[in-house]
């Protein structure tokens, strides 16, 4: 189970590694929330000595339960994780070298006033000097292109159950917590979720036998044409019965990347019995208050959280948790 989890963790580090993280990207405000997250720093500092830009993925920290792994010039390798603790300026990690004990130095995680990470500072050993990596922000030109893209934390309402057929939502970030991996979404990966309603119409129609009448007499039946002759075969038009049928489905898509490079869509199709609605009533305004379980047959979880103001924060599905922009 172990070398699974290892693998799929840098299987998705290695799909991102071409890519920056940045300041926005998600907020910390426990130490376990660091869990699966990989950082990608933009530049590097060694005070009094370097200050240096780093290219996409040049340099790397993955979070896991027990280890860091690091990626990058002078510094890789894999440590343990002996403790995480919170600090005034956010977390520290102490940590020891996984091959050479006497390799015991830290991380600290540097946040901003908004709980997100500006700076990570990587301290090998007690003889190695302190390195400071910093996040890059997005620029203005991506942030903008993102804000219209994906779905932000509170700012789509959903009034009640019914209101939710017909929406699609643009997640921001996947926990994948069967494996304890957090992976950020770009635009690219063409990530939404749909809440589809399939209405289905079918006619059938119903004969009726024809009736026989005398010119000029009234003839008890519906929809008949009168007999223009006496004694003749009247007319019966036939009766339309009509079957609608509604049946209600959330589905995922995405694209992904094989290992051959090429894109591939696939999607997941969850068909819904009902919902029902659970409430945590200590909750405030913009927490999670309110819980919709989609039931469907095969049991499978698939959960959307709404703040206190009715508006989309989460969305569980399967062993995947979607998170929109904001977190």
């Amino acid at each position: 189970m172990k070398s699974c989890f290892l693998l799929f963790f840098l299987t998705v580090a290695t799909l991102l590694q071409a890519q920056y993280s940045h300041i926005s990207d998600r907020r910390f405000f426990e130490p376990n929330e660091l869990i699966g997250y990989d950082f990608k720093p933009g530049a590097m500092e060694i005070r009094d000595e370097l200050e240096q830009r780093l290219g996409p993925g040049e340099y790397s920290f993955g979070i896991t339960f027990s280890n860091l792994f690091v990626k990058g010039e002078g510094i890789k390798g894999v440590y343990n994780i002996n403790n995480m603790m919170p600090e005034e300026y956010g977390f520290k990690l102490m940590l020891m070298n996984a091959r050479d004990a006497r390799l015991q130095g830290h991380l600290k995680v540097i946040l901003n006033k908004y709980s997100m990470v500006e700076a990570l500072i990587f301290k090998r050993s007690p003889d190695d000097k302190e390195i400071i990596f910093y996040q890059l922000p997005l620029t203005k030109e991506k942030k903008g292109e993102e804000k219209s893209y994906f779905t932000d934390r509170g700012e789509t309402i959903v009034e009640h159950r019914d209101s939710i057929w017909g929406l699609e939502i643009h997640p921001f970030h996947i926990i994948h917590e069967s494996e304890k991996v957090q992976q950020r979404l770009q635009m690219a990966d063409s990530t939404y979720i749909t809440f589809t309603e399939e209405v289905t119409i079918v006619e059938k129609e119903i004969k009726k036998k024809n009736k026989k009448g005398k010119q000029g007499e009234e003839v008890n039946q519906e929809e008949i044409i009168p007999a223009m002759e006496s004694d003749s075969a009247v007319a019966v038009a036939p009766e339309v019965k009509v079957k609608i049928t509604k049946e209600y489905f959330v589905t995922v898509c995405s694209y992904v990347k094989n290992a051959d490079g090429a894109r591939e869509k696939r999607s997941k199709k969850y068909p819904i019995k009902r919902v029902t609605e659970k409430e945590d009533g200590s909750a405030r305004m913009h927490e999670e208050r309110f819980l919709w379980e989609f039931i469907n047959d095969k049991k499978e979880r698939v959960n959307l959280y709404l703040n206190g103001d009715r508006t989309i924060s989460t969305m569980e599905v399967g062993d995947k948790k979607y998170l929109m922009r904001g977190f």
